[in-house]
């Protein structure tokens, strides 16, 4: 598995930028017809997961596209909006750690800058926030899950059901990476020269920056890096006291 320590803002002076993880790993294979009236209890959950996480990861592609959206006038339509919206806010978060779970062994791909011990350092600190927090938050939706079981496993495309399953099952799953992420021997220091280059292009002015990201995007083979860092770059900014 390929992730990338992708510096997000400039350097401070004499410090280091801030970085996030990021990856691009093939989708996953949708569920087959019918496999979830197959399924035991546990495996139907991980098919509703599934559901949701491809309505996360579409919806996620039309916002990062620009796609214009249509405002549903009925209640219906808007808890649907906004249950998308919260699938592809945590598929944008997560996806790294979903991933995790599963592989032996990972390249992590750094700036020159940053030496492989200090990138494996900087990343495996991130896991370790990311192990609490979703360990907490897998207990809190498990016992969420319990309450409105009975809702949860009523069949048909429910995506209010899919959302509270795709939660309870998505911390799961993401404290499970966190945990395998937070090994030191899982991973391999690849240093890039692109993602230096990357460093550099966050001082430039905005339509220099997008160019720049575009072309060091094509260089790394990684088809959505421009929208991630355009996301990243639309955040609110902490303010300065």
């Amino acid at each position: 598995m390929d992730v990338y320590l992708l510096p997000v803002m400039p350097a401070p002076p004499d410090g280091e930028p801030a970085f996030e993880l990021y990856c691009e790993p093939p989708p996953d294979p949708e569920p087959e017809p019918g496999a979830e009236a197959k399924a035991g209890f546990f495996a139907r959950m991980v098919v509703r997961f599934k559901q949701a996480l491809a309505e996360g990861e579409a919806e996620q592609r039309r916002e990062e596209d620009g796609e214009p959206e249509e405002t549903p006038k009925d209640f219906g339509g808007r808890v649907g909006r906004f249950v998308k919206r919260k699938l592809a806010a945590a598929v944008a978060e997560q996806r790294v750690l979903w991933h995790l779970r599963n592989v032996s062994a990972a390249r992590l791909h750094h700036p020159l800058t940053v030496t492989s011990p200090r990138a494996v350092e900087i990343a495996t600190a991130e896991f370790k926030k990311d192990l609490s927090k979703h360990r907490l938050w897998s207990i809190i939706d498990g016992v969420i899950f319990i309450a409105t079981g009975l809702v949860a496993i009523v069949p048909g495309p429910n995506l209010l059901a899919y959302y509270f399953i795709f939660r309870c099952v998505g911390h799961f799953f993401a404290y499970r990476g966190a945990r395998k992420g937070m090994e030191p021997s899982l991973w391999t220091g690849v240093p890039s020269a692109p993602l230096a280059d990357l460093q550099q292009a966050l001082s430039l002015d905005a339509g220099r920056r997008a160019q720049k990201i575009e072309t060091i995007a094509q260089s790394l083979g990684l088809e959505r890096l421009s929208a991630f860092m355009r996301r990243v770059d639309n955040r609110p900014r902490p303010r300065k006291t």
